[in-house]
């Protein structure tokens, strides 16, 4: 299962070593989006690098990837981009829905059913609300757009940040 943690405006980053058991627990990829930055993509490093540059004052969304439809590539790693919408979209858990090519369930939901209704009624529309809750189930889903940021799912609140979950912390020594 994958982890997903927001970071809002004005929260320190979680440190290096957090950030590492993150990814030792799902090794499959990572991502990252603020406002003014993402990165997705097969580095651990190269998303600490990137988080090391953060701007505090915007809010922050990271993804670390433990595959369960789809290929291990850079493609299949989160976040997912809309540009009609300029929406950023994460996804932790297992969705019922069919994987289209090689697609992740995460990507094909967002591509088929989210996006096309964020781009006709807004993120934080009825319309949206509605499709989410028709596939969800248990999973958490995380949106960005501009300073925006949606969750839905239950997350945990550690270290004034919100996680999906955190069974990483069994990595933590």
């Amino acid at each position: 299962m994958c982890v997903i943690s927001y970071i809002p405006k004005g929260v320190p980053t979680p440190p290096d070593n957090v950030i590492r058991a993150m990814w030792m627990c799902n090794p499959h990829g990572c991502g990252l989006c603020t406002p003014n930055d993402h990165y997705k993509g097969m580095s651990g490093e190269l998303l600490l690098h990137h988080l090391h540059k953060r701007n505090i004052n915007e809010p922050c969304l990271l993804h670390f990837r433990l595959a369960t439809h789809g290929s291990i590539r850079k493609a299949n790693c989160h976040p997912f981009h809309d540009d009609a919408s300029d929406t950023w979209f994460m996804h932790n858990g297992i969705l019922d829905i069919t994987p289209t090519g090689d697609m992740t369930d995460s990507e094909t939901a967002f591509r088929e059913i989210l996006a096309p209704e964020i781009q006709a009624h807004g993120l934080r529309s009825d319309n949206v609300r509605y499709a989410v809750s028709n596939i969800i189930g248990g999973s958490r889903f995380a949106f960005l757009q501009g300073s925006d940021v949606l969750l839905y799912g239950q997350y945990e609140r550690w270290h004034g940040c919100l996680f999906s979950n955190l069974r990483f912390q069994w990595y933590l020594f």
